[in-house]
């Protein structure tokens, strides 16, 4: 043996597992963290994800109280998005910034609905917010494919995007902050190596859209340079570059001195960190609700709990971080066929993104903060309780494509039905955790809800404007606002 060969040769790793030298680090990342989705494209698929996005926007939208998502609007999507698009022509409402950052899908999004009829408006906007959070769950349900295989797990990391049990109190059915769903969606979106046209040409043009929207997918940039590693196609090409593009064009505010954010603002990682454990997880685990509401009042700013019980509000602190543990513990006693790599990496990125959302804000956990790093903890929790593979051993952490994966439930049905159960007991398990969690939060509660209709305002607007000299009319709620011309009503 040469010693180029012995330098090459896989370092071995407990459990069997090989970890290959630099030379053999993009086959081994192609093989278990970025393996192709394969299939063909059929009419049979394109309407099933139709059929998703739909079933998945009614289901966030029918989450909203009061008049409704289709029959109200709130914050930016108010106060900036619906107020500029009505006062500006698009090229200068589509390159305004927002604290130090473009909001370009946003906006054109909004530039479209006001061109139908003005009582339509904020209906066309959330219902399109709704769409993007399906989508995302949707490119989940694909991506994580070659992963789980069962369209069951699949599901269960595709689904909560649509019905995440907490920061509702900030993000329900929105434009501004759907970013936050985004960053999981772009997180499978690096993950995914589509092998069909119609995937290979969506996979960059969403990339693109998502960083003209949002500056926080730089803290994808491990994930990006990993696939580049892995991957050189021209769609991981493309979706690099789009990636680099759009943040390129943000960061131009800040390197041409226009930004109007504040660069003083700072918040210590260990901070953070302590507060994902005390916040992060048990909020995933146990939903925002029981945990004593949202902690911010509606401009963002730190209110108490609501907490009858600290002895049973610390108990659901430390279960919900107990409950990780042990999905931990449970997926190392290889009782289940744990997907490491994914796991490892979702779990890293869930606090990287938790880190990055707030090391250079005030020190508040907004709710909004919570919802992509709670998403990818779920991802982290559904790959270490992949069942085993009833018909041999699948406790490897990563698989060829063409192998069965270890919770193909043919497989498990094949040994009977008594070791089914067994191998799916810790995942149902935790997906009915999930479920009851998302129930108790589903319909939500809070200033959106407590607006009054929008049909109510045009029906103000157009009275008021009956009135001589009347040019517009002021539609004001908490600190948003929204003049309406009397040539809209």
């Amino acid at each position: 043996m040469t010693w180029q060969t012995k330098a090459d040769a896989p370092v071995p790793l407990a459990g069997g597992r090989r970890l290959p030298r630099l030379s053999g680090l993009p086959g081994w990342l192609r093989s278990t963290l970025f393996p192709p989705v394969s299939g063909r494209l059929s009419w049979r698929k394109v309407l099933a994800g139709l059929l998703f996005i739909v079933a998945g926007a009614a289901v966030s939208l029918a989450r909203t109280t009061g008049p409704g998502a289709l029959n109200s609007t709130w914050i930016e999507d108010a106060g900036i998005f619906l107020q500029a698009a009505l006062h500006e022509s698009v090229l200068p409402d589509l390159t305004s910034q927002v604290n130090g950052y473009f909001l370009v899908v946003p906006r054109a999004v909004t530039s479209v609905a006001v061109l139908f009829p003005i009582a339509w408006a904020p209906g066309i906007m959330s219902a399109c917010a709704a769409a993007g959070y399906a989508m995302y769950g949707l490119i989940a349900y694909i991506a994580s494919g070659p992963y789980l295989r069962s369209p069951w797990l699949r599901l269960l990391i595709a689904a909560p995007a649509c019905v995440i049990p907490l920061g509702y109190t900030q993000a329900n059915n929105d434009l501004a902050t759907i970013q936050f769903t985004a960053l999981y969606g772009l997180f499978w979106l690096l993950l995914w190596r589509p092998t069909t046209r119609p995937g290979q040409v969506c996979a960059p043009v969403i990339m693109l859209g998502a960083t003209l929207s949002s500056i926080l997918p730089v803290f994808l940039a491990p994930l990006v340079a990993a696939r580049l590693i892995a991957d050189r196609s021209k769609t991981a090409i493309a979706v690099a570059v789009c990636w680099a593009g759009g943040l390129a064009t943000q960061w131009s505010l800040q390197l041409r001195g226009m930004s109007d954010r504040s660069n003083d603002l700072y918040t210590s990682p260990l901070w953070i960190l302590s507060n994902y454990v005390t916040q992060t997880i048990p909020r995933a685990i146990f939903g925002e609700r029981a945990l004593g509401g949202p902690g911010t009042d509606y401009t963002g700013a730190p209110v108490p709990l609501s907490i009858p019980n600290m002895a049973v509000h610390a108990a659901l602190v430390w279960g919900a971080c107990a409950i990780v543990v042990a999905v931990i513990v449970i997926a190392l006693g290889r009782l289940t066929a744990p997907h490491w790599p994914l796991a490892v990496t979702a779990l890293g990125f869930s606090v990287l993104l938790f880190v990055g959302e707030i090391v250079d804000n005030y020190q508040i956990v907004q709710p909004r903060y919570v919802i992509a790093p709670a998403l990818l903890l779920y991802t982290a929790i559904v790959a270490m309780l992949r069942p085993r593979n009833m018909a041999g051993d699948a406790s490897r952490a990563g698989e060829p494509d063409e192998v069965p994966s270890g919770d193909a439930p043919a497989t498990a049905a094949a040994r009977g039905f008594l070791p089914a159960v067994a191998a799916w007991a810790p995942v149902a398990v935790f997906a009915l955790l999930l479920a009851v969690v998302v129930g108790f939060n589903y319909r939500v509660v809070n200033t959106r809800s407590e607006s009054p209709p929008w049909t109510a305002v045009v029906a103000a607007a157009t009275n008021a404007c009956k009135e001589p000299g009347v040019s517009d009319y002021e539609y004001s709620r908490l600190w948003w606002h929204v003049q309406i011309p009397c040539s809209r009503v």
